[in-house]
């Protein structure tokens, strides 16, 4: 199992990371019952985690040295236990997979935008945006075939969401694409056809979206949402806002909030240099190793049979997975993370080991309702494991999870039962204790 990434059409279906209106799910969550999310509220535990960088929460004081164990006694299974090579993965799909985490790197997520938005409860948890996975939410585009024609020249991109609510359709959403073409003609070009299937699809007013003259919005009392398009240079940025909830109906909030986020995405993206069309298939597939150290997927045909999905991000663009981002920035930012593995489980690369121990913390000190303290993995003592507390739960929707911290990487795992999740851990630890 290696449940982490799908794309946004179910004819291209990958592994199972799923999450809906409730917490997320899997290896990319931030929940998990600890003592300390026992003792205190989750925020609070963060917070404390946070606050005090010297010590582990609720402990009296930092862990001196990493728990060692005897490889020889750890059952791994059939999993592999060596560092691999990324490189052999590589298609002629990477280079544009590669690009988009590139400006994912960059670009705001909503609660960068406005930290009300504090939730995001999408399915899924990969934002890159290729030809081949088309940018999803845009309206009337069911296929790869369909959007490419529309918006011929495209080559990378990255969606992100967030809401006001945990729940769909409680409060004001905001959803922002960021696509790069080849050139700016076909940006202003795909921005219009573009526009012209949104009107179509949701008939309303043209709206003004202040300080961006050429940007072309419009709001649907119908549908209550606004949508704005805007070209700078190659790149096409959009912004969608909705409102199901608030009365009177208003876009003129709305213009202002799509402002914002246009100012933010602008603010990024001067950050973002293209990589030339023909160095593309250039770009590394690893960052200092980190899909090396990496558990990797169990099926990668779960995805396509010929594109491996595992990816290394940075911690900008791994929030844009968080389930509640303003909670999970102070502890990444605290445990100094700058890069997270995302293949057959998540592996994160913090400070040092004792920012490492104070991750974990913050990794399994959520959603305490939903999931209870199991034992650690045999001939593992030390490493966190939980399971769902009602068995009637879901157990795709929450997997046992197990955490552990290893010089100055976490390691995030789950599986489909306890003792896949076990053998998954312990294939994971050989991995790092490899030492190659």
């Amino acid at each position: 199992m290696s449940p982490w990434w799908s794309p946004a059409f179910p004819s291209l279906r990958g592994p199972r990371h799923r999450c809906t209106s409730g917490p997320p799910l899997s290896t990319r969550s931030l929940r998990r019952v600890s003592e300390c999310a026992m003792r205190i509220r989750p925020i609070l535990c963060v917070l404390a985690i946070t606050l005090v960088a010297s010590v582990g929460c609720g402990s009296d004081q930092g862990p001196s040295s990493e728990p060692k164990y005897d490889v020889s006694q750890l059952d791994s299974g059939n999993y592999p236990t060596t560092p691999r090579d990324p490189e052999k993965a590589r298609t002629d799909k990477s280079g544009r997979l590669l690009e988009a985490a590139r400006i994912g790197a960059v670009v705001p997520l909503a609660a960068d935008v406005d930290g009300k938005f504090a939730f995001k409860t999408t399915i899924y948890i990969d934002r890159r945006l290729t030809p081949d996975f088309i940018p999803r939410d845009i309206n009337g585009a069911n296929t790869p075939d369909e959007f490419n024609s529309m918006a011929p020249g495209f080559v990378a991109g990255w969606y992100t969401r967030g809401q006001r609510r945990p729940g769909i359709a409680l409060g004001r959403a905001l959803d922002m694409h960021t696509l790069r073409f080849e050139t700016a003609d076909q940006a202003r070009a795909a921005a219009d056809r573009i526009a012209d299937r949104l009107d179509a699809n949701a008939p309303g007013d043209r709206v003004a979206i202040p300080g961006f003259s050429s940007a072309r919005g419009k709001w649907s009392l119908d549908k209550r949402r606004l949508e704005a398009l805007l070209v700078q240079d190659a790149l096409l940025l959009m912004v969608r806002v909705e409102d199901p909830v608030s009365e009177p109906a208003d876009p003129a909030p709305l213009s202002e909030l799509a402002q914002r986020a246009f100012t933010k995405m602008l603010e990024g993206l001067k950050n973002y240099t293209p990589t030339p069309l023909d160095q593309l298939n250039s770009l590394p597939v690893d960052v200092d190793g980190m899909l090396r150290r990496t558990l990797p997927l169990e099926d990668k045909s779960q995805f396509t049979a010929d594109t491996d999905p595992s990816m290394v991000l940075t911690r900008q663009a791994w929030l844009h997975a968080a389930y509640q981002p303003n909670l999970v920035k102070a502890a990444y930012a605290d445990a100094g993370v700058d890069l997270v593995g995302v293949s057959g489980g998540n592996l994160y690369r913090t400070r040092d080991f004792a920012s490492s121990e104070r991750l974990v913390a913050a990794l399994n000190g959520q959603d305490s309702s939903k999931y209870k303290a199991i034992d650690s993995p045999p001939n593992m003592p030390g490493v966190q494991c939980f399971d769902r507390r009602n068995p009637k739960d879901s157990s795709s929707r929450y997997p046992p999870q197990c955490y552990f911290a290893y010089d100055r990487y976490v390691a995030e795992i789950s599986g489909d039962n306890p003792q896949h999740v076990y053998q998954r851990v312990a294939a994971q630890y050989k991995i790092l204790a490899s030492g190659e």
